[in-house]
């Protein structure tokens, strides 16, 4: 069954992230062709502008579920649609590697955020990469090797009150430690995690370090989370903030692009290295089951495109059992 009609009665797509992802670009489509990224925000705007779904049917009870099965993704560093799409690929990689974890050992999590002081826009790249090096020293150190056993580390740049002309590139990870770490010889104090970061990153001064235990909570809309959800729940806070970004000026922005380009925001350590396939995560932005689970039947595909500002239905085909 095909059928096209009137765009302006065709159905809109129900699920509204992939409405509201794909309007949150309207701004960096913007601010990228005001810096002179041509390139980049023709990427941008032909983002997702066709992608179908395949409508599932139970065959015991009947129920209907949709999966999205194509998608026309650009892949570019700060679109809000492919960030989005990656964060999820990345927290279902991330909660099935700690399920594992959790089948196999007692475990608890720690959040810990690492800083350094603010530094020039056209510092960014260079500061980055002694981040990094920074975290590879202390990962090497005794304490941090006979406490942690596995870590998932972000990268964020800019914060939600960095001043003009300077950013704020910081890391936001979680730590797996044994569950009886809280009460062993091994515990490490947040004086210590200081003390750590500032010899890693060899400066004169105290730097910001952030560390907690996280443990189950409730969302904002009151589901409650198990400490495992909460942990990747984390995670899923911290993505690239496009509306810091696109405030920036013109130089700064273009910086920003410019010094980030082919740069992985996230990595991982220890027992989760090998579990966590991050580039499948920043490449494979559909996961889309081919091979459907028992009970389940594909009954039709739907295709819809971008058309005035929303979602709209524009194709039916029905799959002939």
């Amino acid at each position: 069954m095909n059928y096209t009609k009137n765009t302006s009665k065709l159905q809109v797509l129900e699920e509204q992230n992939h409405t509201k992802h794909k309007l949150m670009n309207n701004d960096m489509i913007i601010k990228l062709r005001q810096c002179g990224f041509d390139k980049e925000a023709g990427l941008v705007n032909g983002c997702g502008t066709r992608i179908s779904f395949s409508v599932q049917e139970h065959i015991q009870t009947k129920d209907t579920r949709r999966r999205l099965k194509e998608a026309n993704f650009c892949k570019f560093r700060f679109c809000a649609t492919c960030n989005w799409r990656r964060n999820l690929n990345i927290n279902r990689e991330l909660l099935s590697a700690f399920e594992a974890v959790e089948a196999s050992r007692s475990v608890s999590y720690l959040f810990l955020t690492l800083t350094i002081k603010n530094v020039a826009t056209s510092d960014l790249k260079a500061t980055i990469k002694h981040l990094n090096q920074s975290f590879v020293r202390m990962a090497q150190t005794k304490a941090y090797k006979n406490t942690i056993l596995g870590h998932f580390k972000a990268l964020e740049i800019v914060g939600d009150k960095t001043p003009a002309g300077e950013v704020h590139p910081h890391f936001h990870i979680i730590l797996i430690v044994s569950s009886s770490y809280f009460k062993s010889r091994n515990y490490l104090s947040q004086d210590k995690w200081i003390d750590m970061w500032q010899k890693a990153l060899r400066v004169d001064y105290k730097p910001v370090v952030d560390v907690r235990r996280i443990k189950a909570k409730k969302t904002k809309n009151g589901k409650q989370l198990t400490a495992l959800q909460s942990a990747v729940f984390e995670v899923a806070k911290y993505s690239v903030k496009h509306t810091e970004l696109t405030k920036k000026s013109d130089e700064e922005f273009s910086q920003i692009i410019t010094q980030t380009k082919g740069m992985r925001f996230f990595a991982t350590g220890g027992i989760l290295k090998d579990m966590i396939n991050l580039q499948k995560c920043d490449e494979e932005l559909i996961q889309f089951q081919k091979e459907l689970e028992e009970q389940w039947r594909e009954i039709y595909e739907e295709i819809y495109e971008w058309l005035n500002g929303d979602y709209r239905l524009t194709n039916i085909t029905e799959v002939k059992a």
